[in-house]
């Protein structure tokens, strides 16, 4: 899977991330969170450069030890 490149996080966005949390801040603590919530969603992206192959899904595992 090819990754996909991110917009920047605008002011819209960041407002509905926020709402969405619950999160009433400040507009200090809110110019600073911005950036935050940018390199966590860098985080995110950065998993689609993993090669996970044939992995079965959770569902299939089988924990018995023989």
């Amino acid at each position: 899977m090819a990754p996909t490149g991110r917009s920047p996080l605008g002011d819209e966005a960041l407002d509905q991330l926020l709402a969405h949390a619950r999160l009433d801040i400040g507009a200090e603590r809110r110019t600073a969170a911005g950036p935050a919530v940018s390199m966590v969603l860098g985080l995110y992206d950065s998993l689609d450069e993993i090669p996970v192959g044939e992995t079965p899904p959770a569902s299939s595992f089988d924990a018995r030890w023989e």
